[in-house]
């Protein structure tokens, strides 16, 4: 995606910004002026309650736009939390200048709206999960989605994640307790391997199934 004609235009002509882990990129509340490609790094788009309790809406990676809702006049004001997981540089456009940007590089708008849809279609399988799994279901679900992501690691049993209790516990709505319980039973029934941030997701599992089973 990043080495596509409209997308090399838009990283020469916008600002580059390195941020370091775990830094606020955006405020909720914030009044939005820019849009922002990942160009390296992870992020995570984040709601927060006013008690400070956390659901994560969705990690974001390299070819990755964020901060687009602002483009729209309607929405005056950031909804969402926007933080590194790790060292990251983005390429940031103002909305005037991307307004202008587009006239010249329309297939920018393809790239942009068809990201907005694949995370609507995401979030739509998330309320579904919500709806018709328990919380065994939505971690082990929310385990195989992170599994095909860009930050995955290749091992030769299968496929690191790196993701705190804390984090997976945002991700799929339960407590930290209940995300280690069920992370936990997973390790026993040979799923998969975890030892602090890093869990291995078996190919076949030990057991000689897959973790797709765990998940129904």
């Amino acid at each position: 995606m990043l080495h596509k004609p409209a997308v090399q235009a838009f990283i020469c002509q916008a600002h580059k910004k390195s941020f370091a882990a775990k830094h606020t990129v955006i405020h909720a509340g914030d009044e939005p002026h820019s849009l922002y490609l990942i160009l390296e790094g992870s992020i995570s788009v984040v709601l927060e309650d006013h008690e400070g309790r956390e659901v994560v809406l969705a990690y974001l990676n390299p070819g990755e736009f964020f901060g687009e809702m602002g483009l729209f006049p309607e929405h005056n004001l950031r909804s969402a939390v926007v933080r590194t997981r790790t060292q990251a540089l983005v390429a940031e456009f103002s909305y005037h200048n991307f307004r202008r940007f587009v006239r010249d590089y329309p297939d920018i708008m393809f790239e942009l709206s068809g990201q907005m849809a694949c995370r609507l279609r995401d979030l739509n399988q998330r309320v579904a999960n919500l709806a018709f799994m328990d919380v065994a279901g939505r971690l082990t679900h929310a385990l195989l989605e992170l599994s095909k992501k860009p930050d995955a690691v290749p091992h030769p049993s299968g496929i690191v994640v790196r993701i705190s209790r804390q984090e997976l516990a945002r991700h799929v709505g339960c407590s930290r307790e209940m995300a280690g319980r069920v992370l936990k039973k997973l390790k026993n029934d040979g799923f998969v391997h975890s030892q602090g941030r890093n869990i291995l997701i078996y190919r076949n599992g030990q057991n000689g199934s897959s973790m797709m089973h765990a998940a129904a």
